[in-house]
């Protein structure tokens, strides 16, 4: 799940609206609004009430992890005030007749009404929040949420939070789209089609144009009612499993024969098997993966080129990275999930790279070289800026012992099946705050909210060191004996000098099968109690999915 921008109420800026998602094993997910406000007044009879620990490991004849009336568990400070269940028009899969590249308009009337048709994964959402998700007259403006569900995407209008409107679906074959992600301007999403499942999804033997796992696709959703791809890459043998794009508006190097182009779309793949050989080309390629969509945004669009719709066009491999293996302290190199991001300080154009027992890694890919560099010999290779991990990766400096850019851990304590004993390495997912902080301040708060020791402002000469940056990172396990994993947060005002500022887990206690009560709750196997996804809010606050044990919401404010 992943948001670039979240509204503070003017009058109650700890308050916002969250999309997420919210699943429970065995149940489909929905596309659920929760309205969260932590410091409101609760009143006296919900201020005495005692919380109930929802996590619960061993099934029995008291417990079913299926028995969803079981699990509607919440503090009194969230309330749920609407959901979809992602139904579009009764049908799961589209009609025979329709062209399998585009998608298809949905209906209100099927709204929470069976069929519900499926899994979800990743969520993002895109829009003008901070002008109350108006919609202009040129027809911008408003507030979407873009849903991945493995054999489609939905896109949801949810500039009335509590009015959730299904707008389209895009339907794939072979499906196995796990993440999406969509440029600010709410006019092109990236999904992808993961090795993963092939084996429960084969690749058909048809002409889909549609069909095929190993895919990034880049869709035109600037129509809501009819996304439609205009643009693939397939990346045999192990496809992509997280990724991200940015629209690049400032490329100084910019190869003449794409230079007339006023901006430039770039993409960013996550291959989770680095450094394999793709097919039989015998090349080796990072877990990191760079492309240019060259041609333009405006070649693209169906309703300009009549003639070219659902034709893909060309995607070229310009870049790639992978960490120096002396970099790390051993273990796997999995790269699960790159978020693009522009630090507020330095205006560098950066990858937050999650890389499992690597931890996280921040690669500057600010200008890109006129010339590809397919493999990644050297760029954004050389273009390393800054890493956190447990333990040290260096002799010494930053990341030597005695430097901040670790958790002074051994190797074994830090990664593999020993670190994961302990809630540590295994990081799947990073996401950074989008502005700095300041006691949970923000730039855009009024500065009347502002605590003294926030000065006036970032640039203030004595109290503009408070205003920090944070990223947090954390893992997934599949099973854990011991753990249920800890989320990092990670102070990266400096990019090149991360550190560790704190580490939260799923509060209280767990029983084990022997009956004895264990310190941390644990994970008996299915990822399901595991962290997956984050993101960030106002105040400091951060939004954390772990499978059956919910949505968190922590304070890192201070």
């Amino acid at each position: 799940m992943q948001s670039r921008r979240m509204i503070g109420d003017e009058n109650a800026t700890d308050k916002v609206i969250v999309i997420a998602l919210v699943s429970l094993l065995t149940i489909s997910v929905v596309s659920v609004i929760a309205y969260v406000g932590l410091d409101e007044d609760l009143d006296e009879g919900a201020s005495e009430s005692v919380w109930i620990d929802p996590v619960v490991e061993i099934e029995d004849e008291n417990h079913s992890h299926s028995d969803l009336l079981a699990h509607r568990l919440q503090t009194e400070n969230m309330l749920l005030i609407d959901y979809h269940n992602l139904n579009c028009d009764g049908n799961v899969a589209p009609p025979a007749e329709l062209d399998n590249v585009a998608g298809r308009p949905c209906f209100p009337e099927y709204k929470n009404v069976g069929p519900t048709p499926g899994d979800s994964s990743e969520i993002s959402i895109e829009g003008n929040f901070l002008e109350d998700c108006e919609k202009k007259p040129d027809g911008t403006g408003g507030c979407y949420a873009y849903v991945s569900s493995y054999n489609q995407f939905e896109i949801l209008d949810i500039s009335e939070p509590n009015n959730i409107v299904l707008l389209s679906t895009y339907y794939a074959e072979i499906g196995r789209m796990i993440d999406i992600k969509v440029t600010p301007d709410n006019n092109w999403v990236l999904v992808n089609h993961e090795l993963t499942n092939s084996d429960l999804d084969p690749i058909p033997q048809d002409d889909d144009a549609n069909s095929g796992a190993n895919r990034l696709d880049v869709i035109d959703v600037s129509d809501k009612m009819g996304p439609i791809k205009v643009a693939e890459w397939n990346n045999p043998p192990a496809g992509f499993h997280n990724q991200d794009l940015h629209i690049d508006c400032d490329w100084e190097d910019a190869p003449p024969i794409y230079a007339q182009e006023e901006c430039h779309l770039f993409l960013y793949g996550a291959d989770p098997y680095p450094e394999m050989v793709e097919g039989d080309s015998g090349v080796f390629y990072k877990g990191t993966q760079v492309f240019y969509v060259p041609l333009g945004f405006e070649s693209w669009r169906p309703d300009i080129n009549d003639e070219d719709q659902n034709t893909s066009r060309e995607i070229i491999r310009w870049g790639g990275y992978s960490p120096e293996p002396e970099t790390t302290c051993g273990g796997s190199l999995f790269n699960h999930d790159n978020v693009f991001h522009i630090h507020p300080i330095t205006g560098q154009a950066l990858l937050y790279i999650s890389y499992w027992d690597a931890g996280l890694r921040i690669v500057d890919v600010s200008n890109p070289p006129p010339i590809p560099d397919p493999e990644g010999i050297s760029w954004p290779q050389d273009n390393e800026v800054g890493r956190w991990l447990g333990c040290p990766s260096e002799a010494d400096g930053w990341y030597g012992p005695n430097g901040g850019g670790h958790a002074n851990m051994t190797p074994e304590e830090w990664g593999g099946s020993t670190g994961a004993l302990n809630g540590n390495g295994w990081i799947h997912y990073a996401i950074p705050y989008d502005h700095l902080l300041c006691n949970g301040a923000a730039e855009t708060d009024p500065v009347n909210t502002w605590d003294d020791e926030c000065g006036t402002g970032p640039q203030d000469p004595v109290f503009g060191i408070n205003w920090r940056h944070l990223t947090m990172i954390a893992p997934e396990y599949g099973t854990n004996t011991n753990h249920t994993g800890y989320i990092w947060t990670i102070d990266t005002t400096d990019p090149a000098k991360p550190f560790l500022l704190s580490k939260w887990k799923l509060p209280g206690e767990s029983i084990l099968p022997d009956g004895t009560v264990h310190e941390h709750h644990y994970i008996p196997g299915g990822y399901i109690y595991s962290p997956h996804n984050g993101d960030t809010g106002t105040n400091g606050h951060v939004y954390w999915t772990h499978y059956h044990a919910g949505n968190w919401v922590t304070d890192h404010s201070n």
